[in-house]
């Protein structure tokens, strides 16, 4: 009988405070495409560690090709064969595409890399992502990176390739391009492949068989004909999950609550204008480089060169920087929560207290350590935190956690603007459901929230109205049947119909 490529059996990890591994036991064929399913926090992310050498196990063992590996590192991951493609690029900028395939290559192995160069550059381009060699990295998209990471993954002599959320920053039609050559190259070269994705649609089209984790335990492992999304996820969340719909819509004697008029931002955004009501969510789709990010950003006056006239209840507020922003109730949650929203190597209750100037220091400039604690405990009660332990690091809270943590410093200050730039990327579908409960909730207290996404049914789900961009305007507005997949999309691909284009935005100008 063959041994299997990989055999990770009755594996074991704990932290302070969380056992975030218990038991967990799955094989992996030669050219078989497992996905590792799972909300945040189940324990993906430390299993792909631990099998690329970055941390140790408490208990259990991994076996190779039926040899089981005793003193196992990333140095010695990398001689097996074993590539971890994590969710964020590990690429490097300021070097060209081919210097950043040869990244952690060996003398020897560069000596002979010209095939393995030329396989990747192919690679990449059947991805639906041609790129020259020599191109510095900083001037591809993020998807292109994304691509290269991939492509780099399965070169010089992968054997075991993990793929942490490969997708992100793609559009649909480059997600299908990718995932069929990751099929192709999965099963012509024998490369076993470790599937990580919170996108159900995805997992079915790729995957040969499924591993559930549930509170860093296994809780399901089938062949991924013999099960459904629906089932998949119903294992991952231990309940069913019914789509979710808003119970508190806008309602229609609603006055303005936020109104902003000639925003604009230096890279072509703009003149728009905006309102939003008490109570209202007002979602903006398009297209990735449509334009969203920069119009909140230009909200909020985060970058040089940006301009806007905002009102709050009819009011004038002078916004200059972020600050001012901030001290007018204007919340922004952003988009890379790790890199602007969060301090990781400090705790939550400190992340919490970020947006305070002195409201919780003990007597003049000292801050109270005790307030920040007692602070963070009621909102971690209130946004039902897990973990409830605001003494833990940032970086140690699941990706949906670490969201609710950066809404929550807002929460707390007292907000009643919230612009929210891509709400659940990265958040496992159980704690999307949470986030959009909390949208829906912090709505219904009577704030004004702007919710941007490149996720269609999210933005159908949680918006009372939506406005679509398009190369830095707002070309049609949709509210009740008009929100709709269809016509969201013609709009912002701009080959809608007349009915279709169902009036033109009022923010456009």
């Amino acid at each position: 009988m063959t041994e299997p490529l990989l055999l990770v059996r009755d594996i074991a990890k704990s932290f302070p405070g969380v056992r975030a591994l218990d038991g967990v036991s799955f094989t992996l064929e030669r050219g078989e495409i497992r996905t590792l399913a799972g909300e945040n926090g189940a324990g993906k992310s430390t299993l792909l560690s631990i099998l690329g050498g970055a941390l140790r196990p408490d208990r259990g063992s991994i076996y190779i090709d039926g040899v089981r590996r005793m003193e196992y590192t990333s140095r010695r991951a990398l001689a097996e064969g074993v590539r971890i493609a994590q969710q964020e690029p590990a690429i490097v900028p300021q070097l060209t595409v081919v210097q950043n395939l040869l990244l952690g290559i060996g003398r020897r192995q560069r000596a002979t890399a010209a095939a393995d160069i030329e396989q990747a550059l192919k690679d990449v381009a059947q991805m639906g992502f041609p790129m020259a060699a020599r191109t510095p990295v900083s001037r591809l998209s993020p998807a292109q990176r994304h691509a290269l990471t991939i492509a780099r993954a399965f070169a010089f002599g992968a054997k075991i390739v993990a793929l942490d959320e490969p997708t992100t920053s793609m559009l649909e039609h480059n997600v299908a391009e990718v995932l069929a050559r990751v099929r192709e190259i999965a099963h012509g070269r024998g490369v076993g492949v470790i599937y990580v994705s919170h996108k159900m649609p995805e997992v079915m089209s790729v995957s040969d068989t499924v591993v559930v984790l549930r509170d860093g335990k296994p809780a399901f492992d089938r062949p991924i004909s013999d099960t459904s999304s629906e089932e998949i996820v119903r294992r991952m969340v231990g309940r069913e999950l019914l789509s979710f719909e808003r119970r508190h819509p806008v309602q229609d004697s609603a006055p303005v609550h936020f109104e902003a008029t000639g925003v604009t931002h230096p890279t072509g955004v703009g003149p728009l204008s905006i309102s939003v009501r008490a109570g209202e969510v007002v979602g903006i789709a398009g297209l990735v480089g449509s334009g969203r990010t920069e119009f909140l950003r230009a909200l909020i006056r985060a970058d040089e060169g940006t301009r806007s006239t905002v009102s709050i209840d009819g009011k004038k507020v002078r916004i200059r920087s972020p600050r001012d922003s901030r001290s007018a109730g204007i919340a922004f949650i952003p988009e890379d929560r790790k890199a602007q929203g969060l301090v990781l190597q400090t705790p939550a209750y400190a992340n919490v207290a970020l947006t305070a100037d002195h409201q919780l220091n003990a007597f003049g400039p000292f801050i109270s350590r005790a307030k920040q604690i007692a602070t963070a405990k009621a909102m971690g009660e209130r946004m039902s935190l897990r973990p409830a332990n605001v003494r833990l690091n940032a970086r140690q809270f699941s990706g949906g956690n670490q969201q609710k943590i950066v809404i929550a410093k807002w929460i707390w200050l007292g907000a009643s603007v919230y612009l929210f730039d891509e709400p659940t990327k990265g958040v496992d579908v159980g704690g999307k459901v949470e986030i959009y409960e909390l949208i829906d909730q912090l709505a219904s207290e009577g704030n004004a929230v702007i919710v941007v996404s490149s996720d269609l049914p999210e933005i159908i789900s949680v918006s009372d109205r939506v406005l679509v961009m398009k190369a830095g305007r707002f070309v049609s507005e949709h509210t009740g049947d008009q929100i709709n997949e269809h016509s969201i999309v013609a709009n912002a691909m701009g080959v809608a119909t007349e009915a279709d284009a169902v009036g033109a935005a009022k923010g456009t100008s």
